[in-house]
């Protein structure tokens, strides 16, 4: 397999994985909000960019793993792909304009991809995709 079809299909299973970590995280979130109670919306925005952040830092370091090279880079396009997945999605569905929160969310995803790809290539085995 040639190196741009595994980067292509590792930032895919990475960014995946990174989103469902993401959901699976943001279930539990709602769960203890349920609960416990209210919280204020500010609180609850960076709370979900920490999420968030949590999911891009999972797929960078899935990505890095299965490519087992440039750990940087590819944790920053894992970490930019969910950062448009999610954007996208929410610019779709609501009306509000493209915020300070927005670039704050792509500085965190990025820098979390970036982090996570690079302690991702300090484990030795590989993770094999077909």
């Amino acid at each position: 397999m040639s190196d741009k079809k595994l980067l292509i299909k590792a930032v895919l299973f990475g960014t995946v994985c990174g989103l469902l970590v993401t959901v699976i995280l943001v279930c539990i979130l709602s769960a203890i909000v349920m609960t416990s109670g209210l919280l204020p919306t500010e609180l609850t925005n960076y709370i979900t960019l920490a999420l968030l952040a949590l999911g891009a830092f999972s797929g960078g370091f899935i990505t890095s793993r299965i490519t087992k090279s440039a750990g940087l880079v590819v944790g920053l396009i894992t970490g930019f792909a969910i950062f448009i997945l999610i954007t996208v999605t929410g610019l779709t569905k609501s009306d509000d304009p493209v915020s300070l929160l927005t670039i704050i969310r792509l500085v965190a995803l990025l820098v979390a991809g970036g982090v996570g790809g690079i302690v991702g290539l300090k484990r030795k085995e590989r993770i094999h995709i077909k």
